[in-house]
């Protein structure tokens, strides 16, 4: 309970620190005198380790554990939330907005090892939920609440705790899964690269379920990046523009529990992921031009929890490969 804890605190400090960007787009454009494009970049850094260190992070966990690496990922996570704090250019926050998204990338890669060496098949899907809901909820807060702080300092200063207490939590109590046996985990031994490498690139079903996250995670990050903007654009007022873009994300923490919950009394997944990505697609598009009022928060509403709803059925599925299993778990999580 307390590793599963700690994840999910971990899961969403990063999470929340990137999701503050947007209620304090126009503040940080203006200080920064930057473009919307270059607010895009800021908003995307945090993504750019998953770029470069997704399968590296799998191959190392996989190596030398979980929580040596996770680790080293949070401390970076840490040390670069503190930073942004004291960002005097456009340059430097970027750099610090990269650095916070190391943490994320290397818990997210080994997402379906974690869950997939401490828990059961059965409990699986489950136990992904809670993960990623932790994820949504992070983004729920964030855009709910950042336009309340009096300030961009403050609110960079708060985010700093919550990663400070991301990585003391997951130091003090995350565990290898050898270090767990006897709790109802396997022993698993250590993934030789080469060995992993080659039967995970072989394998169809990892790369087809990386396509399609590819997808859900494009169309919502570039929904939660800019919607607070294009709903101010509309007329809307900048504080009620962030509450409205955070049932978008109440939505996403719905989705990632509610979503499989039906996947699983109706015994199929195929027709539940069909439906929310045919809703999701027509949600990215058309949600956000929704008559202002229930509608637009409906339509905002329904559109986050089909995309984020499909994300713990997608992730679980390296590990419950019987080639892969949560020995080379990283390696496909990456």
């Amino acid at each position: 309970g307390f590793i599963l804890f700690a994840a999910c605190v971990a899961n969403f400090s990063p999470n929340y620190s990137q999701y503050q960007l947007s209620p304090l787009a126009s503040q940080l454009m203006e200080m920064f005198s930057m473009t919307p494009s270059q607010f895009s970049s800021i908003f995307t850094a945090v993504m750019m380790p998953a770029i470069f260190l997704s399968l590296v992070a799998g191959i190392l966990a996989d190596r030398f554990g979980l929580k040596r690496v996770v680790g080293v990922g949070l401390g970076f996570t840490a040390l670069g939330t503190c930073l942004r704090i004291f960002a005097g250019s456009y340059g430097t926050l970027v750099v610090f907005m990269f650095m916070t998204g190391i943490g994320a990338t290397l818990l997210n890669a080994n997402g379906a090892k974690f869950i997939g060496s401490y828990f059961p098949p059965e409990k699986n899907v489950t136990m992904m939920s809670i993960f990623q809901a932790s994820a949504t909820l992070a983004m729920a807060v964030a855009m709910g609440t950042t336009s309340l702080f009096p300030s961009v300092s403050s609110a960079f200063v708060f985010a700093a705790g919550i990663s400070l207490a991301a990585l003391i939590l997951w130091l003090v109590f995350a565990r290898d899964p050898k270090q767990e046996a006897g709790a109802g985990a396997a022993e698993l031994p250590r993934a030789t690269i080469a060995e992993a490498m080659r039967i995970v690139v072989r394998n169809k079903y990892v790369w087809l379920t990386a396509f399609c996250l590819m997808g859900i995670i494009t169309s919502a990050t570039a929904m939660n990046a800019f919607l607070p903007t294009a709903l101010a654009e509309r007329g809307i007022d900048a504080v009620q523009a962030g509450v409205v873009a955070s049932f978008m994300t109440i939505g996403n923490l719905c989705g990632c529990l509610a979503v499989p919950f039906i996947a699983n009394r109706l015994g199929k997944n195929k027709p539940v992921l069909a439906a929310c990505a045919i809703l999701a697609a027509v949600g990215s598009a058309f949600a956000w031009r929704a008559p202002e009022g229930p509608l637009l928060i409906a339509s905002l509403f329904l559109t986050g929890a089909c995309l984020s709803g499909m994300v713990p059925l997608l992730m679980p599925i390296p590990v419950q490969i019987k080639e892969i299993g949560p020995l080379y778990g990283g390696t496909a999580g990456g």
